[in-house]
């Protein structure tokens, strides 16, 4: 496919719809378009045609709460900004992830948000949210992701779901699912939530409760997954995978309890060392445990009783995606520093202060960013050497780019 075609103008990539017939996704012109760019959505349909169906929202089909649904208007603009990047080379984020609070009520031993509090500033204001919000939304951005903390401590976090312009992008949120009383759920129903991620540390309950501190904890969890289902909320788990608890056989544990419960998907991170583990890399998985997941990864895929598993082992591997650190995703602290992604603790400035496009186009001009990495940088030697190493112990995270780049001048200078 040439992927230089020539545009009389850039509105031309809108020139078609999306139709769910019989559940399969079908594309249409609806004006003119050159062949390559339809014939690339035409290719990306009939390959979400062969993805599971985690669910439905609002009528449409969703196959991840990673990408909005189809046919959407929302699920459109993501297609529309996908063909931008391909023919031109347009560098926008798909997906925003914002660590709205670093409050939270649990004490997890895993914990990064510690590292990253500041005496010396405030959280963001409601007001200040929903200016980046807007200017992530405008630049393209389709998956609005809050975190935290805990997203539900703020008080505020019924209006900033309800901010979003759900015909631009859909908002979902990682939760430790404590605070999922059903008022709680049916309001950020009513704001539109698309869907929810419920941390789960461990398919084992007294595991779970025992890394998160908080006896009880795994049956609030469960609960939650009931009221999500009673509710017709979409609902997921989101667990991270080390070494020892892969070759313990943790990973069947937990697809079989989430097929069990019956949630819609689950997201299963790399153990990447980075928060309070930033020094640990023993916790890193092997180059045969990620061929192993990515092997499960796609065995599940072929069993529709199981929910679906994005794991970033598969995802973020040469042969899918590769790295998504400001690529097409950033990620915002609550003081409004912004970096490549939750993993990297790498501060590119304050979009509160700059403006998030300012912000973002210094970080995906940076050498580091420039070109797209084909897996996670923070699990790369080399990358961790450059910069991550360099962080000095006892540092408050994200560390500015600056400050590093500083070492660099000086490392010279004494030369």
């Amino acid at each position: 496919m040439d992927k230089r075609c020539e545009l009389k103008d850039p509105s031309q990539l809108e020139n078609f719809e999306i139709d769910l017939v019989d559940g399969r996704l079908v594309a249409r012109k609806t004006g003119e378009m050159p062949e390559e760019a339809f014939a690339y959505v035409q290719k990306t349909v009939d390959r979400f045609n062969k993805f599971k169906v985690v669910g439905y929202f609002n009528g449409a089909r969703s196959v991840s709460f990673f990408a909005p649904p189809l046919p959407s208007k929302a699920g459109k603009r993501e297609l529309v900004y996908r063909l931008r990047r391909v023919y031109l080379k347009e560098r926008i984020p798909a997906a925003a992830t914002l660590g709205i609070t670093y409050a939270c009520q649990l004490d997890c031993f895993h914990c990064s948000a510690q590292l990253s509090k500041d005496p010396n500033k405030n959280w963001l204001t409601t007001e200040q949210w929903k200016r980046i919000i807007y200017d992530t939304v405008e630049m393209g951005c389709t998956n609005i992701i809050y975190t935290g903390g805990e997203p539900l401590i703020r008080k505020d976090i019924f209006e900033l779901v309800e901010f979003v312009d759900k015909d631009k992008a859909t908002v979902i949120m990682f939760t430790n699912g404590e605070l999922h009383t059903e008022e709680n759920l049916k309001r950020l129903k009513d704001a539109g939530i698309y869907a929810i991620f419920i941390s789960l540390d461990s398919p084992y309950e007294e595991e779970h409760d025992r890394l998160r501190r908080r006896p009880g904890l795994y049956k609030k969890v469960m609960q939650s997954v009931e009221t999500c289902k009673k509710l017709d909320i979409l609902v997921g788990f989101s667990s991270y995978i080390t070494h020892d608890r892969y070759i313990k056989g943790e990973l069947h544990d937990l697809m079989e309890l989430g097929k069990n419960v019956g949630v819609c998907e689950i997201v299963l991170f790399d153990a990447v060392p980075t928060g309070a583990f930033l020094r640990k890399t023993d916790i890193l998985l092997t180059p045969e445990d990620k061929e192993g997941i990515m092997r499960d990864t796609l065995n599940y895929f072929k069993k529709p009783e199981y929910p679906t598993l994005t794991a970033q082992a598969y995802v973020n591997s040469p042969i899918s995606m590769g790295c998504f650190a400001a690529y097409n995703q950033y990620y915002m602290t609550a003081y409004g520093e912004m970096t490549p992604c939750d993993f990297t603790p790498i501060s590119f400035g304050n979009a509160a202060v700059e403006g998030t496009r300012v912000v973002w186009e210094r970080m995906t001009n940076h050498p580091a960013y420039k070109k797209r990495h084909q897996m996670c940088r923070m699990q790369t030697p080399e990358f961790r050497k450059r910069y991550i190493d360099r962080i000095p112990d006892g540092a408050i995270l994200p560390y500015p780019i600056e400050l590093l780049e500083e070492q660099d001048q000086t490392a010279v200078g004494s030369k």
